[in-house]
């Protein structure tokens, strides 16, 4: 999964920034040069071998602080790991600094200024979903121990992965950064970022940029639907594919046949696919906010709410494009003119 990658690196980044700091002696010293290379083999067992890790000079900034700057590493994601195709990514950072904290039971937090990521396929023609971050920022709030600093990096790895699968984590974690966005063979630049919402982390899409890749994927979503997607960047990719496929398929299926129904098909076709891919729950939720566009008919909107709910509840079957084609034109359940509404919603 392309977010799945794209948490890969950000992982492998901060494994490697402490190992900087340990081949350096500072900060982490106690802990003795050869813990670089303890973390080196752990990163083999994991399929993920270090090309190159270079830093241009090492800072100290006060007491408890130091940053390396002009950081570039180069890393390999083995396929057997990773899925049915081998990665190179690419990491550079104008700085990456950590502070050291509670002295009686030391902590650190890392700061990433400025930083690139880019992560290729061996496959070049495979597509590029979150496949580069740029202008990125990334600070944490959550405790890297000395004392037991493996185990409290998987509890971070744990927070940062769960931040880019589900949009949200209660991790402590500030991060910004421009994200290549590949759909529909365009590739698209949108910002993402964090915010911070009771004792929560959410991860969040730029709203006018989330407009602009719905204008040139020719979706034209409204300011309601806009708000969903910003709020799951995460799913974006998987919704605009799914959206863009029910309008295809609908338009045409009416093109063959002008007493088509187009707009019934389209609706159980895009809320079926929702559902199953992201539940019943988000599913209502897009396709509520895509009702609140303008110039429907109040009968027009009642006929696709009831459409989107029998796709909704056909969910729990696993069923082909030529079946929801074969419901839209056969099924008793399904709305196919507004004239309809009054009669099947009293049934």
């Amino acid at each position: 999964m392309p977010m799945k990658i794209l948490f890969k690196s950000i992982l492998i980044l901060c494994l490697l920034v402490l190992a900087g700091y340990i081949a350096a002696n500072f900060v982490l010293k106690k802990m003795g040069p050869k813990a670089l290379e303890e973390i080196r083999a752990q990163l083999d067992q994991k399929g993920i071998e270090v090309k190159q890790f270079e830093y241009e000079d090492i800072q100290i900034n006060s007491y408890n602080s130091a940053e390396l700057q002009n950081v570039s590493l180069e890393f390999q994601l083995d396929k057997k790991v990773y899925g049915n195709r081998s990665y190179t990514a690419q990491f550079r950072a104008e700085s990456v600094s950590a502070r050291l904290a509670n002295l009686n039971n030391p902590v650190l937090f890392f700061t990433l200024d400025n930083f690139l990521i880019i992560i290729e396929p061996e496959d070049k023609t495979a597509t590029r979903v979150f496949a580069k971050l740029n202008d990125g920022n990334l600070q944490t709030g959550m405790p890297l121990y000395l004392e037991s600093p493996f185990e409290s990096a998987k509890a971070i790895i744990a927070d940062i992965e769960q931040l880019f699968r589900e949009d949200y984590t209660l991790g402590k974690l500030s991060f910004t950064a421009k994200t290549l966005l590949g759909i529909d063979n365009k590739e698209l630049d949108v910002r993402m970022f964090t915010e911070r919402k009771n004792d929560t982390t959410f991860l969040r899409f730029d709203k006018n940029d989330t407009r602009h890749i719905s204008n040139e994927v020719d979706l034209d979503l409204v300011d309601a639907e806009i708000e969903v997607i910003a709020r799951h960047p995460s799913k974006v990719p998987a919704m605009i594919k799914i959206t863009m496929q029910a309008k295809l398929l609908s338009g045409m299926e009416k093109a063959q046949n002008p007493q088509f129904p187009e707009d019934a098909f389209r609706h159980l076709y895009w809320s079926y696919h929702l559902t199953r891919e992201f539940g019943p729950k988000l599913a209502k939720e897009i396709t509520d906010a895509h009702e609140t566009a303008p110039g429907n008919t109040q009968n027009e909107r009642l006929m696709d709410y009831h459409n989107n709910e029998v796709a909704r509840m056909l969910a729990r079957q696993k069923l082909t494009t030529a079946q929801l084609k074969q419901l839209a034109l056969q099924s008793a359940r399904v709305i196919r003119n507004p004239d309809e509404v009054p009669q099947k919603i009293a049934q």
